[in-house]
């Protein structure tokens, strides 16, 4: 049986780990693992679709299937998973205690559609009453 050729690009995670060494084949196709960093991975999926199986950034996905211009297709696999609540950090001298006190203070983001941005923008608002309207 011919095995048909297919490339995977993705973060080097326990979840993904056993398809990059072999041990677990997927049947029918002959993989090419390309262990990457997501940044890197997100770039050249969406702009050169690059890619036959890709991590991808959920937000940004998201957007592209939005906009009608999607070259892949979602599946529920979710090889990344934090509880993100560890990933807000505060200056010592900011003068916040709890997350209401982020009201009205600037925030700092690499970009507004970071799927962890959008999951911290949702814990803030549906568990700490902090609206996205009320930070900057």
């Amino acid at each position: 049986m011919v095995e048909v050729p297919i490339t995977i690009a993705c973060g080097n995670y326990d979840r993904t780990r056993a398809i990059r060494d072999g041990r677990v084949k997927v049947e029918g196709c002959e993989v090419t693992y390309l262990p990457l960093y997501p940044e890197e991975i997100f770039f050249r999926a969406f702009r050169y679709q690059e890619f036959d199986v890709s991590e991808l950034s959920f937000s940004s996905y998201i957007r592209t299937v939005a906009a009608g211009n999607s070259a892949y297709v979602g599946i529920p696999a979710f090889v990344s998973r934090l509880f993100r609540h560890s990933c807000i950090y505060v200056r010592t001298d900011a003068g916040i205690r709890a997350p209401a006190d982020l009201k009205g203070k600037r925030i700092g983001l690499p970009e507004y559609q970071i799927t962890a941005v959008v999951w911290m923008r949702g814990m803030l608002q549906h568990e700490y009453g902090v609206l996205p309207t009320e930070i900057h």
